[in-house]
């Protein structure tokens, strides 16, 4: 497997702007990038696509120009999403970059559900796919221990319940394993509720709960360098699952986005078959 079958994703690489890393991507041999057009912390993005028309323009010209695709865009957050106008937005922006798909996440509960009743998770995301769905957009619920939507279970149950056809699963190779996922597990997962599986690494000893956050934002692994089955789960998975590179590393973190790119396909190189 190559670089140029997998995309990188955003987190820990979009701080030079979605340009630098277009041109870190292709110089890297990379099949594309994602992107962020909401933050999943909610906090203010360093770079605003959402609205600013020359820069989409200037992503859409340079991923052609570079053969690169916009794999995905981030992220929603259940309880805390926009109004639907912004939804609207959001999803025509993604649709204009050429992304096929967003995720959603569940809130962290020390910031709490927003303006979202116990028990409405599944027809928020209802109601998020089908506006979605008007802009050819999948939406991907991507499960994280220190969120309300912790496991693999809560996310199927979500999907599920919501009834959207559009609705699926990202698969984040760290949250798989912080949840202890069994590879059993994973191999029973029907493959039509996976959206992409993002790929990274960790020490085998957890952090402490209120350390899951720091360590799924900076203190990832570069593939093949932890105690994640990585080998097993991609073995497990059909071949066209799509697969994402994420890897905010806080050791390469001082580096220019395009050497943090090229260390990542170094790691890939040596890790995959």
């Amino acid at each position: 497997m190559r670089c140029d079958q997998i995309t990188l994703a955003q987190l820990g690489l979009n701080d030079e702007g979605p340009l630098a890393m277009l041109d870190a991507a292709a110089a890297s041999g990379f099949r594309g990038i994602g992107l962020p057009l909401r933050s999943g912390a909610l906090k203010e993005l360093k770079y605003e696509i959402v609205g600013d028309r020359k820069l989409i323009r200037a992503i859409r010209h340079a991923a052609d120009d570079a053969g690169l695709v916009i794999f995905d865009v981030e992220s929603l957050v259940l309880g805390h999403e926009p109004d639907r106008e912004t939804l609207h937005t959001t999803f025509e922006t993604a649709s204009e970059l050429g992304a096929t798909r967003m995720s959603c996440l569940g809130f962290e509960p020390s910031i709490g559900p927003g303006h979202m009743k116990p028990g409405d998770e599944a027809h928020r995301l209802a109601t998020i796919c089908a506006i979605a769905a008007e802009y050819g957009i999948m939406i991907g619920i991507e499960f994280m221990l220190f969120r309300s939507i912790g496991t693999l279970e809560d996310a199927r149950k979500i999907v599920q319940d919501s009834g959207a056809p559009n609705a699926k699963i990202i698969l984040d190779a760290l949250h798989c394993y912080r949840s202890g996922l069994s590879m059993e597990e994973l191999a029973a997962l029907d493959p039509a509720l996976i959206s992409h599986l993002q790929l990274c690494d960790a020490v085998a000893e957890a952090p402490p709960p209120e350390k899951l956050v720091d360590e799924a934002r900076v203190h990832r692994l570069m593939p093949g360098t932890g105690a994640i089955p990585l080998a097993e789960m991609i073995r497990i998975l059909p071949d066209d699952i799509p697969l994402s590179l994420e890897i905010p590393v806080k050791a390469n973190s001082h580096l220019p986005v395009a050497e943090r790119a090229k260390l990542g396909a170094a790691a890939l190189a040596d890790f995959l078959p």
